[in-house]
């Protein structure tokens, strides 16, 4: 009996300590009556939101009183990539696009959105020149060791991950650096618009980072901004800690919690319905716009028996959830796009390769590389755009 008061005493005493270490305590958050309210801490004037809520219409893409947009297109098609999220399946969404660009394909994308896995890779595309001959070694280079560091999974129970997170913003550091941000900067000045999606963990819901208008911006966090940005959508719970965000309801400094926003969408192109048919009408273009899809992960669950253990019937069950999330996703982009007129198509990991995986790491090399060479392929050998899900 004593020595089961002793652990639950010790339980206690971790709990407790592991809630008094934390300087992100509830008092500074925000609340229900203001989250929608709040405005990131700054003192600089921009022409365009920084970000907004996915349920919010980006009014500043249109101006319906000179019907004109900032957007600009190159040739006769507005086309819009959207990159959906899938962890270490990101690879195969790098794959297809560095397929593209090599045989010469890849398009002008003038609007790009990305969610978790498909916000790391958006960058490179929405930069595009030599940054896009990085994509494949950046993101052929997550591994465990290089973005979790030290793990103990006790913390996934007492504190808010099993990683601290500073190894995986110093990758994100790395692969993004300042002179990165600068050409993000510039492409947004030349009238392209990159969306990253996080959720706002206490409402659950979806904000979509003006990133390029952000890059393009006079803060003096700007970099330090994008990257925290870019690591809050991929900030898988209980793997990575959560990103906090700096904001003020008037004069009162408060917090803002962000992790992935794959927990809000798998993959998102218009925020509350925005029509993109607008812009075509305003720049007078020949043909509807081109949606783009690329489903960083299966669109069908293979089937694989399962033991009755909690992990695997857990691991089984959050898979089941997030593929029919993203069919859901997918599902209603089709329905809108085709609603709106635009032309709509996309490709996803239609091939199982956990085979290939030779560690239980989160992101095992060899698995990566597996669908990232699948990827490449069937954008190499005109094998890529589908127009129907898998039933």
């Amino acid at each position: 009996m004593a020595r089961k008061l002793n652990i639950f005493s010790v339980v206690l005493l971790s709990v407790s300590v592991a809630a008094c270490s934390t300087p992100h305590t509830l008092d500074k958050r925000v609340t229900e009556d203001n989250y929608k309210e709040v405005t990131l801490d700054r003192n600089v004037k921009i022409e365009e939101p920084l970000r907004f809520w996915a349920s919010e219409k980006p009014e500043f893409l249109y101006n319906q009183d000179t019907q004109s947009t900032p957007i600009t297109v190159q040739g006769d098609t507005l086309n819009i990539l959207a990159l959906s999220g899938g962890g270490a399946n990101g690879a195969f969404g790098a794959g297809v696009l560095m397929g593209l660009a090599d045989r010469g394909e890849l398009k002008d994308y003038s609007v790009i959105t990305g969610i978790s896995a498909g916000a790391l890779i958006a960058p490179f595309v929405f930069v595009g020149g030599d940054e896009i001959a990085r994509l494949e070694d950046v993101i052929l280079g997550i591994n465990d060791k290089e973005v979790l560091g030290k793990k103990n999974f006790l913390n996934t129970i007492f504190k808010d991950a099993f990683t601290n997170g500073d190894s995986f913003i110093e990758f994100i550091g790395e692969a993004y650096p300042e002179e990165m941000i600068d050409k993000m900067a510039q492409q947004h000045r030349n009238g392209k618009r990159l969306f990253i999606g996080s959720t706002h963990l206490d409402s659950g819901e979806l904000m979509v980072w003006n990133l390029g208008a952000i890059a393009n911006s006079d803060l003096p966090n700007r970099v330090e901004l994008v990257h925290k940005v870019l690591a809050s959508s991929a900030s898988i719970p209980g793997v990575f800690p959560p990103q906090f965000f700096d904001v003020r309801d008037d004069q009162t400094a408060l917090e803002e919690m962000h992790v992935d926003g794959g927990l809000a969408a798998q993959v998102f192109y218009n925020p509350s319905n925005f029509d993109y048919q607008l812009i075509s009408d305003a720049l007078n273009l020949d043909h509807p716009p081109q949606l783009d899809v690329i489903r960083n992960g299966l669109l069908k669950s293979p089937y694989k028996p399962v033991n009755d253990k909690g992990v695997a019937l857990l691991t089984k069950s959050l898979s089941g959830l997030t593929m029919m999330q993203t069919r859901g996703d997918i599902y209603r982009m089709k329905y809108l796009s085709e609603v709106d007129g635009l032309n709509m198509q996309f490709t996803y990991l239609d091939q199982d390769f956990s085979e290939a995986k030779q560690s239980k790491d989160l992101f095992d090399l060899e698995y990566m590389k597996a669908i990232y060479q699948y990827g490449y392929d069937k954008a190499v050998t005109d094998d890529l755009w589908e127009t129907e899900l898998p039933q």
